[in-house]
């Protein structure tokens, strides 16, 4: 009789390999990091838009203010604005001297009621923005306004210019 062959069985396992892991950690790790670095800058980008926003509406107040004042001197029979530099907020009905030996001036203030304005007591904290007013006299009797509103974020200075220029109605 003939002899049947013994067939033998080896336990063989299939397994990821110590390189393999790692390779993959690497990889995996190299895309956590890309996310991140995404989500931070993310998050920054956030914040300066929410700053410049912040800085756009208080030039544009700026401008109103000024033609506020222009708007009641003309009523008075004079709609003159002297060339200078000058902070103003809500709560004032003339234009304040910039005087550059007292910066502190410029900063705005958030008031109890959320609002900006130029208060120095303690109890008002600072905004973190400061706003200027200048004015220059132009063509024809006309005005050229530039409101420049500054601010810090993250270690970096940023200013937002905003320009126009009033007109004589005569």
């Amino acid at each position: 009789m003939p002899s049947t062959p013994v067939l033998r069985t080896t336990n063989v396992k299939n397994g990821f390999s110590l390189v393999e892991i790692i390779s993959v950690l690497f990889v995996v790790s190299l895309g956590l990091v890309g996310l991140l670095s995404l989500i931070i800058q993310n998050i920054q980008s956030q914040s300066y838009n929410k700053d410049n926003l912040i800085a756009y509406q208080l030039a544009q107040e700026g401008v109103e203010l000024t033609r506020k004042i222009r708007d009641s001197r003309w009523r008075g029979g004079s709609a003159t604005l002297h060339s200078g530099i000058y902070y103003m907020d809500y709560n004032d009905s003339t234009l304040n001297v910039y005087n550059s030996n007292n910066p502190d001036a410029a900063i705005l203030r958030q008031d109890t009621n959320g609002f900006y304005t130029h208060d120095l007591s303690a109890s008002t904290p600072s905004s973190g923005f400061s706003r200027l007013i200048t004015i220059t006299n132009g063509p024809h009797s006309s005005f050229n306004i530039k409101v420049t509103v500054s601010w810090s974020a993250n270690t970096r200075n940023y200013h937002y210019d905003l320009d126009t220029s009033l007109y004589n109605w005569k």
